[in-house]
């Protein structure tokens, strides 16, 4: 029997040893960050598992017979190899928008419509979010790109006062004004001191996603109350939450300020991200604010959209940068979650960290003798599952534990006849126009009780 090609022998070898030494950088990883990936037996099991089974593989292929430790080698090798060729071509192909039931569904990307409507003579910006502009370091950290006098500076909110493209989840674009700061507000409720009875902190369902302005909940607590102040912004969890508090209300001293919270992906979804920004977790030391003059930093913002936009028609959106992409393409995040295994986020709440974020908030709202009050935002499955019921029990007993008012709209959900009516056909999420005039109904329904007296 003719013996094997040394080159192919030593090709085995190199896939054994290289196999071996990456699980056990893997292993050492997951070491590492054991308080976010060891977190109950079955994440226990697929992220210690995988790598020691993976070294062990390794080890028991390097003393086979040669010919069978070579065939091992190739087929190992082409497996990996189809893997991490199927993650690349889902995280670089072009992203269609969901498919819609109407055959006018429009298919652009939101920085294609804004193409379009500057070649109308519109001078249009996409929407910007402050969580989309953080990028990962190499330390696994996150900091924005952009820097004011030597210093990290994150922007809060979009573009001031130019036509912005939100979003579509029915078929057409929804558009809006920009205000003074650039939130999705009418314009004339920021100058001066004081003025606003109610302010809103949160996130997409906040800032109206994905119906026309005044059909949002916003925009039908404002037809009750005009001076209604939203500082809304997609992908906003807890800790944005409270930066955009402190930095624009201090100023303004709402009467009530509503904090939405909606039990989809606030915690631990967007606060496990939120958490790995130093700059805002220091959002959590009394009286902190970020030093910027407004003029300057919104050029800042501007110059990097512009950069964005230029890049290229196939964008969506802003990413977490090139670290952030080749960390997920490394741990086969989109394959992980085709196959619906445990992803590296926190799988339970961090409950303290909310609570201090909470009591911080309420802390900053009470020195201009304002009254926090807190409105849960209930998921399309709201309750199906254990963990969704937890979560509304654990966030419940937080909040009133601070003594703050609870909004709860799992409650106004549960109690309607037909809840799926109140959510777009497909797999979006956000409410419909009737979704938000329910919620609205809750909070204005809460207002006029007295909650906050």
């Amino acid at each position: 029997m003719p013996t094997l090609a040394k080159s192919a022998r030593l090709f085995a070898d190199l896939v054994f040893i290289g196999g071996g030494l990456l699980c056990l950088a893997v292993l050492g990883f997951v070491l590492l960050h054991h308080d976010r990936l060891l977190t109950s037996p079955m994440r226990a099991a697929f992220f210690l598992g995988l790598p020691v089974a993976g070294g062990a593989a390794c080890v028991v292929g390097m003393r086979l017979a040669p010919a069978l430790r070579v065939s091992l080698a190739v087929s190992l090798f082409a497996a990996v190899f189809a893997l991490y060729a199927f993650e690349v071509l889902m995280t670089f192909r072009p992203r269609a928008v969901d498919a819609a039931p109407t055959a006018d569904f429009d298919p652009r990307t939101k920085y294609e419509v804004v193409r379009d409507l500057r070649r109308q003579g519109v001078m249009a910006y996409p929407s910007v979010f402050p969580q989309y502009l953080m990028q990962t370091s190499l330390k696994g950290t996150l900091h924005s790109p952009l820097r004011l006098d030597g210093a990290e500076f994150l922007p809060l909110s979009g573009i001031p006062g130019v036509r912005t493209v939100l979003c579509n989840e029915s078929g057409a674009y929804v558009l809006f004004d920009a205000d003074e700061l650039g939130f999705a507000n009418p314009r004339g409720l920021w100058p001066g001191e004081g003025g606003v009875d109610i302010a809103a902190v949160g996130d997409s369902f906040t800032q109206g996603y994905c119906v026309q302005p005044e059909a949002s909940f916003i925009g039908l607590i404002r037809g009750r109350h005009p001076k209604t102040l939203s500082l809304g912004m997609s992908g906003n969890g807890p800790l944005l939450e409270l930066a955009g508090l402190k930095e624009f209300l201090p100023e303004r001293r709402p009467r009530i300020v509503l904090w939405f919270f909606y039990e989809g992906n606030d915690i631990p979804g967007d606060l496990d991200i939120e958490r790995r920004s130093p700059l805002l977790m220091r959002y959590l030391e009394p009286g902190f604010r970020q030093a910027g003059r407004p003029a300057e930093a919104g050029g800042l913002l501007v110059r990097h959209v512009e950069d964005l936009i230029a890049s290229g028609d196939g964008r969506r959106e802003t990413d977490a940068g090139i670290v952030q992409t080749l960390t997920s393409i490394t741990g086969l995040s989109r394959v992980r979650s085709l196959l619906r295994l445990p992803s590296t986020s926190a799988d339970r709440p961090d409950y303290a960290l909310f609570r201090a974020i909470l009591a911080e908030a309420d802390r900053t709202v009470k020195a201009w003798n304002g009254c926090l009050a807190f409105v849960y935002l209930p998921q399309r499955d709201t309750g199906a599952t254990s963990e969704l019921v937890s979560l509304h029990d654990g966030v419940r007993r937080v909040v009133e534990g601070l003594g703050l008012p609870f909004i709860d709209g799992v409650r106004a959900l549960r109690a309607h006849p037909d809840p799926l009516t109140l959510f777009p056909r497909g797999r979006h999420n956000h409410y419909n126009e009737a979704g938000h005039r329910l919620m609205a109904e809750t909070v204005l329904n809460a207002l006029e009780s007295g909650m906050c007296r």
